[in-house]
C-alpha cells in the first residue's frame, strides 16, 4: 500500500497529515498520564515549588485538551 503524499511549493512531495479519524482513541488511563507528565516536566521547569501541583495540572491539562 503506497503512502499518501501531498505536494508542497515547488513541486516537491512530503507526506500527508493523518486527520484525526485515523488516531487511536486515548483510554482514560493514558490521557491522564499524559497530563502528569507534563504537569511534572511543568513542576521542574517551574524550580520544584513545593504547592503548585493543581496549578500545575491545570494547565498541562489545558495544554493537552487544546
Amino acid at each position: 500500500m503506497a503512502k499518501k503524499t501531498t505536494e508542497k511549493e515547488g513541486g516537491e512531495k512530503v507526506p500527508s497529515k493523518k486527520s484525526k479519524k485515523n488516531e487511536p482513541a486515548l483510554t482514560p488511563e493514558m490521557r491522564e498520564e499524559q497530563i502528569r507528565l507534563a504537569a511534572y516536566y511543568r513542576w521542574e521547569q517551574k524550580g520544584k515549588n513545593h504547592g503548585s501541583d493543581s496549578d500545575d495540572w491545570l494547565e498541562a491539562e489545558d495544554t493537552l485538551t487544546d
